[in-house]
């Protein structure tokens, strides 16, 4: 390696590496330059290879489709590219990843979470940092820009009381959805027997349906299950899908050949909570009511977890800890009481 000064007295660098040469200028001392060059010697000794062309938004897409397309569910992987197509209305999508810096990040997510909720903002950062710690493995970038990276997000979350119905209106619109025989109407209604998520009843096929019902909401391997149905309950489904006509490959909920979207169903759960004078809920309070009645009327947790399609009993006691909580108050004022006539 060469070290050499040039007018006005600063110095820059020269080597060959790989038949390649190598050079760069404008260092106050010999030292600075001499420092560079080794540090540059050691990048490149260890398969660092900044691209200067390739953009956030185009590494973002490239590792998204290539290692989440075919191991996440369609709806998480659907989350993925919403987050991108978000992404690419702000100038970070169009950066370098070898030129990002942790300023650029922090900017991003200062803004970005400025109208979202602090959930929100930690899915995009784990988008962030999970990709770009593999472009620093792959040798694109020396360091993840996302380190030590904060924010405060401006939208409040939802209120636990935000993600539920009462008992009584969750009985009401049950009973709503029992006089319809529309397809929307019976997505809500499956949902509400099952306790399923709503890609767990947008997927059902003709075949799933016997003395229960098999849910595979395409989640996690723990999700495809069996789930029990009440006799009534189970005769409405019977009864509604006999005036269709089923599609070949027996999806029930198939009309012209194409499953509804999820915002369809949401959308038609909103117009009944307005019709049935209910505060807006999405599909996913369905499955929240489902477990919080359950809980109420003294299920174990161990069954709710598997009925849920949970992959484990934590992420139940995680997804619901407030509510256990109540029961916990319950249950102990009851025990109490019963050790107090000892």
């Amino acid at each position: 390696m060469r070290m050499r000064q040039y007018e006005k007295g600063k110095w820059q660098y020269e080597f060959k590496y790989n038949n390649k040469r190598y050079r760069k200028k404008g260092f106050r001392t010999k030292k600075e330059a001499e420092y560079a060059g080794i540090e540059k010697l050691n990048e490149l000794q260890q398969g660092y290879s900044p691209d200067n062309t390739l953009t956030l938004h185009q590494y973002l897409t490239q590792w998204v489709i290539t290692y989440k397309r075919n191991s996440v569910s369609k709806s998480t992987y659907g989350g993925y590219k919403s987050n991108l197509k978000i992404l690419k209305s702000f100038k970070i999508a169009d950066i370098p990843i070898a030129k990002l810096t942790r300023l650029d990040v922090q900017n991003f997510l200062t803004a970005y979470t400025e109208t979202r909720s602090q959930v929100t903002g930690r899915k995009m950062r784990s988008l962030l940092k999970t990709s770009l710690d593999d472009a620093v493995y792959d040798g694109l970038i020396k360091r993840n820009p996302v380190y030590r990276i904060t924010f405060k997000a401006g939208h409040e979350p939802k209120k636990e009381t935000d993600k539920f119905i009462s008992i009584e209106e969750y009985k009401r619109l049950k009973n709503k959805l029992m006089q319809s025989n529309k397809r929307m109407d019976l997505i809500l209604f499956i949902m509400i027997c099952t306790g399923c998520r709503v890609s767990g009843a947008i997927n059902m096929k003709s075949s799933y349906i016997g003395k229960d019902l098999y849910i595979d909401e395409q989640k996690t391997d723990s999700s495809p299950r069996y789930v029990d149905v009440a006799k009534e309950d189970m005769q409405h489904i019977r009864k509604v899908i006999s005036t269709w006509a089923v599609s070949m490959d027996g999806y029930i909920f198939k009309d012209r050949g194409i499953l509804p979207r999820v915002k369809r169903v949401n959308a038609r759960l909103g117009e009944l909570c307005e019709e049935l004078d209910i505060k807006k809920i999405t599909t996913h309070a369905l499955r929240h009511t489902h477990c919080s009645y359950l809980l109420s009327q003294g299920v174990s947790i161990q069954y709710i977890s598997k009925r849920l399609g949970h992959k484990n009993m934590r992420i139940t006691l995680e997804v619901y800890s407030h509510l256990l909580e109540e029961q916990f108050d319950e249950e102990n004022d009851q025990a109490i009481e019963v050790l107090g006539t000892l």
